[in-house]
């Protein structure tokens, strides 16, 4: 099984801002708490708060995976510790 090798030139697919609203309705539709999304993105849950009352705007890491859960390439399910 060979790995692919990306070089410079290929593209990243830029992050597009998320609105107070964006926030919301991914968290909604994933099913989690603010609590939840803060501890999975690795931001505090006041965080979470100021995206959500539009006081700021996620970026970087954090709009990376939020982009990832709202085009459903990722499951934040596949982060839970079950028994």
């Amino acid at each position: 099984m060979s790995k692919k090798i990306y070089k410079l030139k290929d593209e990243v697919i830029p992050v597009r801002e998320y609105t107070a609203e964006d926030i919301k309705r991914i968290r909604k539709k994933t099913g989690t708490t603010q609590g939840f999304l803060a501890n999975w993105l690795g931001v505090s849950r006041k965080t979470i708060q100021a995206w959500e009352s539009g006081r700021n705007i996620p970026n970087g890491a954090s709009a990376r995976l939020l982009s990832l859960l709202e085009m459903n390439d990722v499951s934040i399910d596949v982060f839970l510790l079950r028994d």
